[in-house]
């Protein structure tokens, strides 16, 4: 009879062979199927993000706009979500990350200050964890992200911020916004906090996401490894006044 360390010892070489054989997914769900109109919106959404690129929205001048491209070297996306494995009682902690983001948005200082026009996009076939199969997984399988590589988030109404502001202070607020991921837009709404010193803003967006709302399941491999459905969103960014450079 074989014993309790040998058993876990073959479910451990059973799940390793599985996950080589399929080329490293990360669940035992095939992809969710789509429906006709899933598959138009689908379309539709991910035509107009194809190159990742953002539009320039118009600035008026006279009520003290300005415009802010995203700085995408000095600015990362990333998730965060708990797996656990079989009945170990400490779940671990998946992070992946990508500098692959561009954005802009329009910002009035002139009274109340203004947030309008934001529209950021994140390249999710560059996003890396610690784990290679993980990361293959999420492009191959869940996210599919060589089918739907852009995730993109454009606010839906003009964000006021209550009281005065003075450079260097740090404000906190609330923006929602569409969040467009897999083919699918669900309304989002992010934490905000940022501070403007010269003509820099430098800040942390973050928000809960579930994975059902953009049509697939957590990962599960026969209920030994198992995915939460919530994944923390955040972008810590730096964005820079200038010309607006739609790219």
């Amino acid at each position: 009879m074989m014993s309790k360390r040998g058993w876990i010892a073959l479910l451990t070489i059973m799940l390793m062979s599985t996950l080589a054989a399929c080329g490293g997914t990360t669940g035992t769900s095939t992809a969710p199927a789509t429906s006709a109109a899933t598959a138009t919106h689908a379309a539709t959404a991910n035509s107009a993000t194809t190159d990742g690129s953002t539009a320039c929205p118009t600035v008026d001048a006279a009520s003290g706009q300005s415009f802010y491209n995203i700085v995408s070297q000095q600015t990362q996306a990333s998730y965060q979500v708990q797996e656990k494995f079989l009945n170990r009682p400490l779940p671990n902690t998946a992070i992946g990350k990508t500098n692959s983001v561009q954005g802009n948005f329009l910002l009035s200082t002139k009274g109340n200050p203004t947030i309008t026009s934001m529209k950021v996009t994140v390249d999710l076939r560059t996003l890396t964890s610690d784990e290679d199969r993980r990361d293959n997984s999420i492009r191959g399988r869940w996210l599919q992200s060589d089918t739907y590589p852009y995730a993109t988030f454009v606010s839906t109404n003009a964000q006021v911020l209550s009281g005065s502001y003075s450079s260097g202070q740090t404000i906190t607020f609330k923006l929602t916004g569409n969040m467009t991921i897999h083919g699918v837009t669900h309304q989002e709404t992010f934490n905000v906090s940022g501070k403007l010193v010269g003509d820099t803003i430098t800040g942390t967006a973050t928000s809960l996401v579930y994975m059902k709302n953009y049509g697939f399941d957590p990962p599960n491999i026969f209920g030994m490894l198992t995915v939460t459905d919530g994944v923390t969103v955040t972008l810590n960014f730096t964005a820079k006044a200038g010309s607006c450079s739609a790219s």
